[in-house]
């Protein structure tokens, strides 16, 4: 392998480390990619069900954070940018779907009529909530998790039931230990505000800042055919940059220059003017250990929840109910392996085809790990009969298998962010910054586990390196 001191390893090849290619090609440096794995995207993958191909991973990106649409754009997807063709979504509650209510921001309602008469909480439920929303509380000082800052505001029921199965379940984890800082940027910011909760959450509802009324914009969008497509236009620019099945063994000072970085993998190493750690932090803390101890242990300490995806193809005459909306979310308490589950051939015109339904269901989260203790097989059957259960197929297409199924399982695939999280990336940043110039980390793990906030931090890495390569 060649090098040369203008030239930037990135080191991962998900949608983070092609952000960041991406940018330090834009800007005229040398830039090459390389992956352990053997095709490109990471988490963002697509799996052939049934004739179509269906995401296997993330679906879509929120609207309200413009990165991932502004880099479709760049990359000659502008014109295939998609709204969702429905919008509004339930809760499997108690052997029912009922409707999620509106007036909410990510979940929390702004006023108790929201959940009044829903039967999502009992009568007592919805008068603590009405106390609750009104009550006066100072104005949070510092990080805390949703849970500490919710519960006492909200009430045990409409926490668990309503609060819990979207915050958690977009996590895989638990909302009772997720950092309301780095987790939920419009609660923390309510919450910061002191007073009433409910005028809080109501003033940011208007605001479009993550309102679910029915005159609140599109809150997610895709691209045409799925979010694949960007990793392929991506890789497309690139072209011979990205380097596949290219595991990197270590990363060290070049001799006798401080900002110059040796990169050896099995394919022999390669002198660089800058390095972006586009990997998992556990991989990240791997790299980093002989370089930068602390910023490695900090990063090697973030836990990680495992899932698994199964994609179901079926046709219509097992179909036991409109599929009006974009899909259901399981609390906890109601025992099943299903966390969620998106009607994707509803929610995104590009799986609409006649005759079938395409449904994605979600499984796992930090402190359910059931799923991986089943084989593939019993998993799908597992779960197609909690579709069952929840009146969304027959009894029959469930143990006849009159449906197409892939399953997709993602270990250690979305990080955890707990109380104090910022601080700590913050606290990484400025090791490397002194102890590695011109080596930094970006993705998932840091700032955001959506697609913009992958496809930000690989950018601002890539600027980060620029500033020293150029």
């Amino acid at each position: 392998m060649t090098g040369g001191t203008s030239r930037v390893a990135v080191i991962g090849g998900g949608i983070a480390g092609l952000a960041a290619a991406y940018e330090l090609k834009c800007g005229g440096v040398d830039a090459v990619v390389l992956e352990a794995g053997d095709r490109p995207g990471g988490s963002i993958d697509g799996s052939l069900v049934g004739g179509l191909t269906v995401d296997s991973g993330p679906d879509g990106f929120v609207a309200r954070d413009d990165a991932a649409a502004e880099l479709c754009r760049r990359i000659g997807l502008g014109d295939e940018l998609v709204t969702p063709a429905t919008s509004g979504a339930c809760l499997f509650l108690d052997g029912g779907l009922l409707p999620l209510p509106d007036r909410s921001v990510l979940g929390v309602p702004w006023s108790a009529e929201a959940v009044e008469g829903t039967g999502i909480v009992s009568e007592a439920g919805v008068e603590t909530l009405r106390a609750g929303l009104a009550r006066e509380a100072d104005p949070l000082a510092g990080d805390a998790t949703v849970g500490e800052v919710l519960r006492p505001r909200l009430g045990d029921e409409v926490f668990e039931r309503l609060v819990d199965p979207l915050l958690g379940g977009i996590n895989a984890g638990s909302a009772d230990r997720m950092s309301i800082e780095a987790c939920t940027p419009p609660l923390y910011e309510a919450a910061r505000r002191g007073g009433p909760l409910g005028a809080a959450l109501q003033a940011a509802g208007r605001r479009g800042a993550a309102g679910t009324g029915a005159a609140a914009s599109p809150v997610f969008r895709s691209v045409r055919g799925g979010v694949t497509r960007m990793v392929d236009a991506l890789a497309g620019e690139l072209g011979d940059a990205v380097s596949l099945s290219t595991p990197v063994r270590r990363v060290s000072p070049a001799a006798g220059a401080r900002t110059r970085w040796q990169v050896t993998t099995a394919r022999g190493s390669m002198e660089v003017g800058g390095v972006v750690l586009a990997c998992p932090a556990w991989e990240s803390a791997r790299l980093l250990e002989p370089l930068s101890p602390d910023a490695a242990r900090t990063l090697g300490e973030i836990e990680y929840a495992d899932v698994a995806l199964a994609i179901f193809v079926v046709p219509d005459e097992h179909v036991t109910r409109p599929l009006d909306g974009s899909g259901f979310l399981v609390p906890r308490s109601q025992g099943l392996l299903t966390t969620a589950c998106s009607w994707s051939s509803s929610k995104w015109r590009h799986y609409a085809r006649a005759g079938l339904a395409v449904l994605r269901i979600s499984a796992g989260r930090t402190d359910d790990r059931r799923w991986m203790d089943l084989s593939s097989g019993e998993l799908v059957s597992a779960l197609t009969g909690e579709l069952a259960g929840a009146g969304i197929v027959s009894g029959d297409a469930a143990a006849g298998g009159w449906f197409q199924a892939r399953l997709r399982p993602w270990k250690r695939s979305l990080p955890q962010y707990r109380p104090g999280h910022l601080e700590r990336v913050g606290a990484v940043e400025a090791c490397l910054t002194s102890e590695t110039p011109g080596l930094t980390v970006a993705g998932a793990a840091l700032r955001g586990v959506g697609l913009p906030a992958c496809i930000r931090s690989g950018q601002q890495a890539a600027a980060t390196v620029m500033r020293l390569v150029l």
